[in-house]
């Protein structure tokens, strides 16, 4: 099934408050004395053989929350806490809004580990609203025997999906009808005010509370955040993590020299990636919160995602296990499906551009090299990407179409199954050589099954024609290799990562490289003389964007959204 335009309602820019209250009937898992503790999904602890990319690299983007203690011994030991129970032993829970994830810790004054209180203050937050997205709400219970801030042995419990209610309560009238002729407004679908909501997954429920407030639509400037670290530079500026001043939400802000991008010519990509960020409505593409500019460059606020880049964790553990490689796949597939779906071709599928978000989850992220307006058999010639990744049919200048981005994605399993791409080499001219003439070679049926081999050779067919995906994602889905996915589930989340990234809180850069985040964050004073003409200044009419429709186009409402994912109020 191929992703599909979805015309969404407009939604005023605005805020929404989240409050947990408590859960209830919660099922815990019984915890055996004594646990491995291994890593799931991971294959060894050797070093990955490729080298780092010589390229700079943007790093993560997910947000807030802070992780209850941890501990080896097991419920007993160091059971109470204060009169009540430690934090470690009570189930917490992750909230998720537009890719935008917080952190919740339950009461120790909570009469039971199966029916936690949240009843703290600091379990109320805001999320900024710039579209219409659900809000999903996941608890887990922390294993004993994990250390640090390993979470990929935690127990899941349970989820329910939202769709929120995004007018506002006290503008609904409340009071009776005058006449037989009058008649009440039909509220909006989708939850507003307190409510007990049923977890899927799982057994029990959770008792929230959600306000939606329009908020009126300023312009957004640079002294709207808090610079708090530098994740991320390249020729472009840089990317820095961010906190919004009026909600506290984390985000990455990016920044562009205008000057930079017109003497290379690169304001047609700049333009497509603020269009894609903002239009694409898919769980694992990290969305655009807003975007906003200054005389002499350009900003844009993304969701912070500080799970680190698929990269880091691919260097770290050599390659991965085929479930973990099979799941990534799996995401990433449905991700490009929903860009195919919007005639775009993304063009750069590579590790560095791929985030794990606070549950294991990817998010596709930098669509500076995208390519907007491709229709089915339209083709292109921009030679563009990463020469690992570089299709054939670019280095035969023969033009390409969307079946660039399915080449890409059977390098990235390949080099996720064996620890390097299939034609590396360290001199680009002979890996360019091994892309159109080498044999595809293959390590043994324990690294690389026979259906993972097969459908290698199918996305990895020189001829762009005959290569599997040529006919849409739906042919590749229905490859062997992912007999055991269920579409359905995995696009809506419901299937949980083996591997959690390690994240102290929303503030933690830790899985970004300290070349970066050692650097004092500042919106740096532009030298010399920045000033734009008129005509420059021109090209970034209708840059700005602070929610569901995009200023300058007539395409605001439209967003592509997986029909998978449904458009019910409660989800569980």
């Amino acid at each position: 099934m191929t992703g599909s335009t979805h015309v969404t309602s407009t939604v005023k820019p605005g805020l929404l408050v989240f409050t947990l209250y408590e859960a209830k009937g919660l099922t815990l898992p019984n915890i055996p004395t004594t646990q491995t503790g291994l890593l799931s999904g991971s294959v060894g602890s050797f070093n990955s053989m490729r080298p780092a990319s010589s390229q700079a690299r943007m790093a993560s983007y997910v947000t807030p929350g802070s992780r209850p203690g941890t501990s080896s011994s097991r419920p007993g030991t160091g059971y109470s806490h204060g009169g009540g129970i430690h934090p470690r032993y009570l189930p917490y829970c992750v909230v998720e809004f537009d890719k935008c994830e917080v952190f919740l810790t339950a009461s120790p004054k909570s009469p039971a580990p199966n029916a936690p209180v949240y009843d703290s203050p600091a379990n109320q937050y805001k999320f900024d609203v710039s579209r219409e997205t659900d809000l999903t709400v996941q608890l887990y219970l922390r294993n004993p025997s994990s250390t640090g801030n390993h979470r990929e042995n935690d127990f899941f419990l349970g989820s329910c999906k939202v769709q929120p209610r995004f007018e506002e309560v006290a503008a609904q009238q409340t009071t009776p009808p005058k006449s037989k002729s009058s008649t009440l407004p039909t509220p909006q679908p989708g939850h507003a005010g307190i409510d007990w909501v049923t977890l899927g997954f799982g057994s029990g429920s959770v008792r929230i509370g959600l306000d939606y407030v329009a908020n009126p639509s300023k312009p957004l400037t640079i002294e709207d955040f808090d610079l708090l670290k530098v994740v991320g530079k390249g020729s472009f500026g840089k990317v820095m993590q961010v906190r919004k001043k009026d909600t506290s939400r984390i985000y990455a802000l990016k920044t562009i020299r205008k000057a930079h991008i017109i003497s290379r010519a690169e304001v047609t990509h700049t333009l497509a990636e603020r269009t894609v960020l903002a239009q694409i409505d898919n769980p694992f593409i990290v969305p655009l919160k807003f975007s906003f500019q200054s005389p002499e460059k350009l900003y844009l606020v993304l969701a912070f995602v500080n799970g680190g880049e698929l990269f880091h964790h691919l260097q770290r553990e050599g390659r991965f296990d085929i479930n973990r490689s099979r799941f990534y796949t799996a995401e990433l597939l449905c991700a490009l499906e929903c860009l195919h779906g919007f005639n775009v071709i993304y063009r750069d599928l590579k590790p560095e551009n791929i985030l794990l978000d606070y549950t294991g989850h990817i998010a596709l992220c930098d669509f500076g090299l995208c390519k907007l307006n491709m229709k089915e058999d339209d083709k292109t010639n921009t030679f563009c990407g990463t020469p690992e990744y570089i299709a054939p049919e670019l280095l035969l200048s023969q033009g390409y179409t969307k079946t660039v981005d399915w080449w890409t994605l059977g390098v990235l399993l390949y080099e996720m199954l064996t620890g390097l791409p299939p034609f590396y080499d360290e001199n680009t001219n002979e890996m360019y050589r091994k892309i159109l003439t080498d044999p595809l070679l293959f390590h043994g049926p324990e690294i690389v099954p026979q259906d993972a081999r097969d459908l290698l050779e199918k996305l990895l067919n020189r001829d762009p024609t005959k290569r599997l995906g040529a006919n849409g994602a739906a042919e590749i889905k229905n490859h062997k290799f992912f007999d055991s996915v269920d579409w359905k589930r995995l696009v809506q989340k419901k299937i949980q990562p083996t591997f959690k990234p390690a994240v102290e809180n929303a503030l933690d850069t830790t899985n970004f490289s300290p070349e970066f985040t050692g650097e004092a964050p500042a919106d740096s004073v532009i030298e010399g003389d920045a000033r734009l003409s008129e005509s420059d200044q021109i090209q970034f009419e209708g840059w700005s964007y602070h929610g569901s429709r995009l200023q300058g186009t007539g395409e605001g409402n439209m967003s592509v959204k997986d029909p998978y994912l449904g458009n019910g109020s409660i989800q569980n």
